[in-house]
């Protein structure tokens, strides 16, 4: 059996060694996935090329899918995950991590401006020089978390 080991950086070796001592192997594409309760994900790990890497959630500026292809974005690289946006809501600590449409989380820490339009969304630059829009659906639970 393999799956795929989501906990804290505290906690994944000591969890690590007792799957695999009971003949559990670890693959971070596995869609079995063990996480801990009431806990956030310390890091993701993400794909560049052929080499998984983790990624520490304090370096992610945003989380954006396209089509099937869910792509992380830190200030200088990009990285395809293999969770699916609903997924992270979860796993991304909802103090620091906010959905802002049906495509993209953004980390709240990493908005270096937010410019209103006129049809109820918000545009968004983030630290790494990229836009992205909050879009209507979305729009409220923007401004409630921001207190707009």
């Amino acid at each position: 059996m393999k799956i795929k080991l989501m906990v804290s950086r505290v906690r994944y070796d000591e969890i690590a060694s007792e799957l695999e001592a009971k003949g559990i192997e670890l693959d971070n594409a596995s869609p079995l996935v063990l996480t801990e309760e009431n806990g956030f994900a310390d890091f993701l790990m993400g794909r560049r090329g052929d080499a998984l890497s983790p990624v520490s959630v304090s370096e992610i500026v945003f989380i954006e899918t396209f089509g099937s292809d869910v792509m992380l974005h830190t200030m200088t690289e990009e990285y395809k995950i293999s969770e699916r946006l609903i997924r992270l809501e979860g796993l991304l600590d909802p103090s620091e991590f906010l959905r802002i449409s049906n495509s993209v989380i953004v980390a709240v820490k990493k908005i270096k401006s937010i410019r209103p339009t006129f049809s109820s969304k918000y545009i968004l630059t983030l630290e790494n020089g990229a836009t992205v829009d909050v879009t209507r659906s979305y729009f409220n639970r923007f401004k409630e978390f921001f207190g707009l």
